[in-house]
C-alpha cells in the first residue's frame, strides 16, 4: 500500500517485453518509495506487474496484444521489408490503432482510483509509444489527471531542424546544408512514408473526442506536461529546438533486475584472467540466431584468446537444432546483462535500446548489427556517441564481426568513451528524477 500523502501514479505501458521490463523497474522502485502504482497494459502482463505490488487494469479489445503475437496478429508484417516500411506498419497497427482501447482502459483506471481515493491527485505516466495517454492531453472527454508525464524508453523520435527524420539511422547534421537536407527528408517522411500512420493517428484521436495538431512521432514528447528521456544526455542527439519540458533522467542503470539462476559454467566467466570475453545477445523480439549469434561463434572458433558468451535473451530459449557450439563458446538461455557485461571486453547486440543502455551503464564498448524496428537508430547512436561500431546490417559476415571486434580490442578510444558515458549515467538518480517530477506535477507545476 502506498502512502496517503503521495500522489497516485497511473502508468500506461506498451505490451512488449523490452518496454515492460524497464517500466516494471520504475514501478517497483516507486512502490518502494511509498507510491501507489496502477498499471494499464495488455492482459498478458498482469502477473508480471501484480507480482511487484502494482494494481492492474487490462486493456480490452484491439490493444490487448503482446509481442509474442506480432507475427500471427498482423501476418502481413512478415512479408514487409525491415526498415521504414515495416516500421510504418508497426507504428500504425501495433501502436496507433491501439490508442482508443488503451484510452478506455486508462479512463477505467482513473474512475477506479478517483472513487477509491477521492481528492488524491493522480499523475498519468505514459511510456513513450503507449498511445493511450495522449487523448486526455488533447481534449478528450473524461477524468483528467493532475498532470501528465511521458517516459522515453526508445531512441528519441522528436523531429528537429538539427536531425534527419527517425528511422533510417542517419547521424545529426546541424550545418546550413544539413538543416536543409533534414527539413526535406522530414517532410518526405511525414507526408509520404508515414502518411498512413499519421492519418490513423488523427482518426484515433478524433474517435475518442480529442484533437490532433502534431505529427505522431512528435506528439508523445509534446502533448504531456513533461517528458523524461531515460538515458543520459550524451547518449542522445542534441536538438537545439527541443522544448524545456523534455529532460534527461539518466538510464536505469545497474543492479535493479530480478535474480537469475547462473549457468553451470558461470565461474569460468567470473574467474577469467587471460581471455577477452565477447558477450553477445540478440534481444527478445527480432530473433534469428543465424543472423548474428551463429556468425559470431563462427568468427572466433579458432581464437584461444577469446571466450564467446551467448545470452539467448529469454528463459527457456535454445539455439536451433544442428547448430554447433565451438569449444570457446558458452551458451545460456538468460543471463542478466549487468552480471555479464562487467566481465566482458565488448558486447555484440542487434540494437535493442535496453542493451545499449546496459552497455553504457557498465562501461562496455558495443558492436551493433540491427535492421528492424528502431535498431538502425540505436546503432547510429552507438557509433555517434563513440562507444562502438555500427555494422549497418542485421546479418553481418563472420569476417565483418571479426574485423569490428579486433578494432575495438585494439583501439583504446572505445573503452575510454564507454567509461566516460558510464560516469555520466552514474551521476543521475533516474527513479529520483521520475519521483520528483511526479510530485511536481501533482502539486500543479506543469
Amino acid at each position: 500500500m502506498g502512502s496517503d500523502t503521495k500522489p497516485l501514479v497511473l502508468l500506461g505501458c506498451t505490451p512488449i517485453q523490452g518496454h515492460v521490463m524497464p517500466i516494471r523497474i520504475i514501478a517497483k522502485e516507486l512502490i518502494q518509495r511509498g507510491y501507489d502504482v496502477t498499471i494499464v497494459c495488455a492482459s498478458f502482463w498482469r502477473k508480471a506487474f501484480e507480482d511487484i505490488g502494482c494494481n492492474f487494469v487490462a486493456v480490452k479489445g484491439y490493444g490487448d496484444w503482446h509481442d509474442g503475437e506480432l507475427h500471427t496478429r498482423w501476418p502481413e508484417r512478415n512479408s514487409l521489408p525491415p526498415g521504414p516500411v515495416q516500421l510504418a506498419s508497426d507504428i500504425e497497427n501495433c501502436f496507433v490503432k491501439s490508442m482508443p482501447s488503451q484510452h478506455e482502459a486508462m479512463q477505467e483506471a482513473m474512475k477506479m482510483l478517483t472513487e477509491k481515493h477521492p481528492g488524491r491527485p493522480i499523475v498519468q505516466v505514459s511510456e513513450s509509444v503507449f498511445e493511450g495517454g495522449l487523448p486526455i492531453c488533447r481534449g478528450a472527454p473524461g477524468i483528467k489527471p493532475a498532470g501528465t508525464l511521458g517516459i522515453g524508453l526508445i531512441p528519441m523520435t522528436l523531429s528537429s531542424i538539427d536531425l534527419p527524420p527517425f528511422g533510417p539511422g542517419l547521424p545529426p547534421d546541424n550545418t546550413p546544408e544539413g538543416r536543409e537536407r533534414n527539413k526535406a527528408m522530414t517532410e518526405h517522411m511525414q507526408k509520404i512514408l508515414l502518411a498512413a500512420p499519421q492519418k490513423a493517428f488523427v482518426e484515433c484521436l478524433e474517435q475518442v473526442g480529442a484533437k490532433a495538431d502534431r505529427f505522431l512521432l512528435d506528439a508523445m514528447y509534446l502533448y504531456p506536461d513533461r517528458f523524461l528521456q531515460m538515458c543520459s544526455p550524451h547518449a542522445e542527439y542534441p536538438r537545439s529546438d527541443a522544448p524545456s519540458s523534455i529532460q534527461f533522467a539518466g538510464g536505469l542503470g545497474k543492479g535493479k533486475r530480478d535474480d537469475a539462476e547462473k549457468p553451470v559454467w558461470w565461474q569460468e566467466v567470473v574467474n577469467n584472467k587471460d581471455k577477452k570475453i565477447v558477450a553477445i545477445s540478440q534481444g527478445t523480439l527480432a530473433v534469428n540466431f543465424a543472423e548474428l549469434t551463429v556468425p559470431t561463434m563462427e568468427a572466433f572458433k579458432d581464437r584461444d584468446d577469446i571466450l564467446v558468451v551467448v545470452a539467448l535473451g529469454k528463459k527457456g530459449a535454445s539455439l536451433p537444432e544442428g547448430v554447433s557450439v565451438p569449444v570457446n563458446a558458452r551458451v545460456a538461455d538468460f543471463i542478466p546483462f549487468d552480471e555479464l557485461l562487467p566481465h566482458s571486453s565488448l558486447f555484440i547486440t542487434n540494437g535493442g535500446y535496453g542493451a545499449f543502455q546496459h552497455a553504457i551503464s557498465n562501461g562496455t564498448p558495443i558492436i551493433v548489427a540491427g535492421a528492424t524496428e528502431d535498431k538502425p537508430e540505436v546503432a547510429a547512436r552507438a557509433e555517434w556517441s563513440g562507444i562502438g561500431i555500427n555494422l549497418r546490417t542485421a546479418a553481418p559476415t563472420p569476417e565483418a564481426i571479426h574485423t569490428a571486434v579486433d578494432e575495438i580490442l585494439g583501439n583504446p578510444k572505445y573503452k575510454k568513451r564507454a567509461l566516460e558515458l558510464e560516469a555520466e549515467m552514474a551521476s543521475f538518480d533516474p527513479i529520483g528524477v521520475v519521483a520528483k517530477t511526479i510530485d511536481e506535477l501533482a502539486a500543479g507545476a506543469h
